[in-house]
């Protein structure tokens, strides 16, 4: 933007309330801002007296603020990626007892087939069919 000399005693009435205008609204902008800053910088950095300290030790807690924020966001990064790999070994685990289980169960089945031989009920049917079969021998 270019910087231009007026007189605003050159300006018409118009002019001149425009350019007022447009004076005002810029120092009020700059009022807020002023005021937004300062609300942003924390009592621990204003001296004793209560002045804020000057533009320079603002600039620093901004720099420090955003370090601060860059640090976070690098540990944020980090620690999603240790959440995924804490969710791949759970897989993992679950995955391996899920096998576990499963090689449990067949095992069971296997016994429940072999234990159908030995139960008392299936007893007396094998005594009776080997007292039948030394019958037929004699």
């Amino acid at each position: 933007m270019d910087k231009k000399s007026v007189n605003v005693l050159d300006l018409s009435d118009s002019q001149r309330t425009e350019f007022m205008k447009c004076v005002r609204a810029y120092l009020k902008q700059r009022v807020e801002e002023e005021r937004y800053y300062k609300s942003m910088v924390p009592s621990s950095m204003k001296d004793d007296t209560g002045a804020e300290f000057n533009l320079t030790i603002e600039g620093r807690y901004l720099k420090n603020a955003v370090e601060k924020i860059e640090n976070l966001e690098a540990e944020k990064k980090s620690l999603l990626v240790e959440i995924e790999e804490l969710k791949k070994m759970a897989d993992a685990k679950a995955n391996a007892l899920e096998s576990e289980v499963n090689a449990l169960q067949e095992e069971v089945k296997s016994l429940k087939i072999l234990m159908r031989g030995w139960e008392p009920s299936m007893k007396p049917a094998v005594q009776k069919q080997k007292s039948s079969e030394e019958k037929v021998a004699c």
